[in-house]
């Protein structure tokens, strides 16, 4: 979540491992990159291996 919000995205909520971004509709913050920034450890446990997944959608869902 850190790496999210210091980046200067609004996460409305987060569940367990999953975190929630209300991004405005004509931004160019892909899942991808929503991802990319889910992946980056912390300095503390570097070289962690982390994956990230998410989809894009109008309302919350739980996949």
């Amino acid at each position: 979540m850190t790496p999210a919000a210091q980046a200067g995205h609004t996460i409305v909520m987060h569940v367990q491992d999953e975190i929630v971004i209300d991004e405005p509709e004509n931004s160019d913050f892909t899942v991808a990159d929503a991802c990319q920034l889910m992946m980056t450890p912390p300095d503390w446990a570097a070289g962690l291996p982390l994956d990230a997944d998410g989809y894009e959608c109008d309302y919350y869902r739980k996949d």
